[in-house]
């Protein structure tokens, strides 16, 4: 059966090493002046690193089919919305390129028909408030702007654009939807705001007579969106994250505004979540891998439940899924990865919110690759959860001091693999013997596992040994091993967690 090296391909930027922090920072702004990384300026790289998530069909078929008239009748407001690293931005930026007539109709075939590209550019407003300075203004030669519809009318028509709307952005006053359908006319519009949220949190701060800069800008996206869905051929399309998110108190006003302007949330404006959780590991694959054998998934999969049956009918402890059909497609789709691996990374490390989801599981996993690749272990079938490797730096780094868990670098270090010359973590120590007999450091792989499952913390944390098992046990593997080890020996009532002070287990709550 073929390994994971012989049936995938790795992109060179992730063998290489050069997937840089900006590189899985999606920005609008840097893709409208230029000054992006190829794999979002250049169109044709963009759409061959995207996956096509139904989110995605879904956003480019609703605006452009307005834009065009194929579809006059679509909404005129789009939500994106979903958690940070979720994919509202590559939305944004994928419907950017297609509005800006730059690609052709073959690279997208895909995703809309060629009725729905625009035959030619169709004026494009990015607003992306992360990037905005509502306190020093946005400097455009002699004219600056102050506010979201001072920067709109200037990026919409500049100079003269800017006339219109140059007393309501030095005051401070959100325009009415006259003004804006001013503004905007008769002439095709897309309009995208990224980041709303970021923005006001910067806005609430400037006092604006009796209020602030946030809570006019809040009433200007509903007049904004009032305004498009009374004009044939403008479209909005704006993100907001979840309410758990950073900026939670930001998104929370947006909301509630919008239930408060109902006639526009109820009757125009259609809610789209980029990404589903389905849809992870599909894209994680595509970014990652430039080829993948189509062959070796099913063959893995059917191998590993096969492997998975002989075990449960050994009366070894592992979680029911293990032997379903179900979790055996899940294991061909996700393909070379572990389920495991992806869903441990969604459902409880994304909810870290400086992991960012998508983003931040990419980023990780870029580094989990490149190891792999330089090691190679042999009869390596799937990429595991235990196969990130917290004896590299830039692993070690993304999982304790980025995620604002400095304090388990040391449990690592005491627990798991050391840096330090001439000394041996307590795995090792226990690992030496079995890598003697020709074993795999299964002492190391478990106290891996208990420790991605841990650093989210809270009530969530920690393992059941069943799903350590999973996580862990490869086809050939001895679960009998694991009884004899200090760390990982199988507690049937306990959950095994990573702490402060190091891997222990703890009992279940009854």
């Amino acid at each position: 059966m073929k390994t994971i090296f012989e049936s995938c391909q790795p992109r060179d930027e992730v063998l290489k090493g050069e997937l840089k922090d900006e590189i899985f920072r999606a920005s609008l702004s840097d893709v409208h002046l230029g000054k992006a990384e190829d794999v979002y300026k250049n169109p044709r790289i963009f759409f061959e690193h995207t996956y096509r998530t139904d989110g995605l069909k879904t956003l480019l078929n609703e605006a452009l089919g307005r834009l065009t008239g194929a579809k006059p009748a679509n909404s005129p407001v789009i939500r994106l919305e979903t958690s940070f690293g979720g994919g509202k931005t590559h939305n944004l930026i994928a419907l950017y390129h297609l509005a800006s007539g730059k690609v052709s109709a073959d690279l997208v075939s895909d995703l809309l028909t060629p009725e729905f590209i625009p035959s030619k550019p169709i004026r494009i407003v990015p607003l992306s408030g992360s990037d905005l300075d509502p306190s020093g203004g946005m400097i455009h030669g002699d004219i600056t702007t102050y506010t979201l519809w001072g920067e709109m009318a200037f990026q919409a028509a500049g100079p003269d654009g800017y006339k219109i709307m140059e007393k309501n952005d030095k005051e401070r006053g959100r325009p009415g939807e006259g003004r804006i359908k001013e503004l905007l006319g008769k002439k095709p519009t897309l309009i995208l705001i990224d980041e709303f949220a970021a923005y006001l949190r910067a806005a609430r701060g400037i006092k604006v007579a009796d209020t602030n800069l946030a809570e006019m800008s809040t009433a200007f996206l509903m007049s904004l969106l009032g305004a498009a869905g009374s004009l044939e051929n403008v479209v909005v399309v704006y993100t907001l994250a979840e309410s758990t998110d950073a900026f939670a108190q930001e998104t929370a006003q947006i909301l509630e505004a919008l239930v408060e302007a109902s006639r526009v949330s109820a009757r125009q404006e259609r809610v789209i979540t980029p990404t589903a959780e389905t849809e992870i590991a599909p894209i994680v694959t595509r970014r990652m891998f430039k080829s993948i054998s189509s062959e070796p998934g099913a063959e893995v999969a059917a191998f590993y439940n096969n492997y998975f049956n002989q075990l449960m009918g050994q009366g070894v402890d592992l979680p029911p899924r293990a032997v379903q059909a179900e979790y055996t497609r899940e294991m061909e789709s996700a393909y070379p990865f572990h389920p495991e691996l992806l869903t441990t990374l969604n459902r409880k490390t994304s909810t870290i919110p400086n992991f960012q989801k998508t983003r931040g599981a990419l980023r990780l996993l870029g580094m989990v690759i490149r190891r792999l690749w330089e090691q190679r272990p042999k009869d390596t079938l799937l990429i595991h959860p235990c196969h990130l490797d917290l004896g590299v730096e830039d692993i070690l780094n993304d999982l304790t001091s980025r995620l604002q868990r400095p304090a388990f670098r040391h449990v690592v270090e005491a627990d798991i693999i050391t840096p330090l010359k001439g000394s041996k973590a307590h795995s090792q120590i226990i690992d030496d013997p079995l890598l003697q007999a020709g074993k795999r450091p299964y002492a190391r792989r478990a106290s891996t596992v208990i420790f991605l499952h841990s650093i989210v913390q809270g009530v969530a944390s920690g393992v059941a040994p069943a799903d350590l098992l999973l996580g862990v046990l490869q086809p050939g593997d001895d679960p009998v091993i694991f009884k004899r080890l200090s760390i990982g020996s199988m507690i049937p009532a306990g959950t095994w967690t990573t702490t402060a002070t190091g891997i222990d287990s703890r009992p279940n709550p009854r």
